[in-house]
């Protein structure tokens, strides 16, 4: 059951996150994506060096954009088009192999948030069968050390094998062979807006620390819950 929450607060987290453009703004900040993008752009090697005419506000907008693709919302992903800053359209954001990567992407997240939601289900579920047994949820002290060890361990094991080994292996491992999915900043606009890896590991760590809030405090409101008596059956007299 706490494993179950675990799978709850992950989802809603996400999907608050999603609704944020996963702090975009701060991070563009945070890691000098401007800069960045004045950089790269300029370098660009697809004929779309007029990139540097484009402003952080676009930038915003384009990554917000790709957010909403992968949700399955918003302009297609094939259709966007950057702009400078009076609004003129400059040219298609996006190649070919970018948009097959994020589509592959979004069928990973459809994949993942249908997972999530089943998992959901069953968590509420199990928590109502618990409740009426009369029995109570792991304390939150139990519960964040059972989950603390768990990763930390993770931890480990990332420092051992290396970030970017585990970044590009599950990479290799998730999307099927043949689709592109790397793309150096000189060839992608998208990679050069993103400043990826850099704002994946900000984004998770994010993710992190308000699932974990979200986590303490769905565990909270279902021990108490459970502990209600409207879940449970009147104890028999003797």
């Amino acid at each position: 059951m706490a494993l179950g929450l675990v799978f709850m607060s992950l989802l809603l987290s996400w999907h608050a996150l999603a609704k944020l453009d996963f702090l975009y703004p701060v991070w563009y900040s945070a890691l000098a994506i401007g800069d960045h993008i004045s950089h790269y752009g300029a370098l660009n090697r697809t004929g779309r060096q007029d990139f540097v005419l484009t402003g952080p506000e676009e930038h915003r907008r384009l990554f917000g954009a790709v957010v909403d693709g992968i949700h399955g919302r918003g302009i297609p992903l094939d259709q966007l088009v950057y702009r400078d800053r009076d609004g003129n359209v400059l040219g298609g954001f996006l190649r070919a192999e970018e948009v097959g990567h994020l589509r592959d992407v979004g069928a990973l997240v459809d994949k993942l948030l249908l997972a999530g939601w089943s998992v959901t289900a069953l968590t509420v579920i199990l928590v109502l069968l618990h409740g009426r047994r009369g029995l109570c949820l792991p304390s939150l002290a139990r519960a964040l050390l059972g989950y603390g060890i768990l990763l930390g361990l993770t931890g480990v094991v990332v420092g051992v094998i290396g970030p970017q080994q585990v970044f590009d292996g599950l990479h290799e491992w998730i999307f099927a062979s043949g689709h592109p999915w790397f793309f150096y900043y000189q060839d992608s606009l998208m990679t050069t807006v993103m400043k990826a890896p850099d704002i994946f590991a900000a984004i998770l760590l994010t993710w992190l620390v308000l699932h974990l809030v979200l986590f303490a405090f769905l565990l909270a409101v279902l021990r108490h819950l459970s502990s209600m008596s409207f879940f449970t059956h009147p104890t028999e007299q003797p």
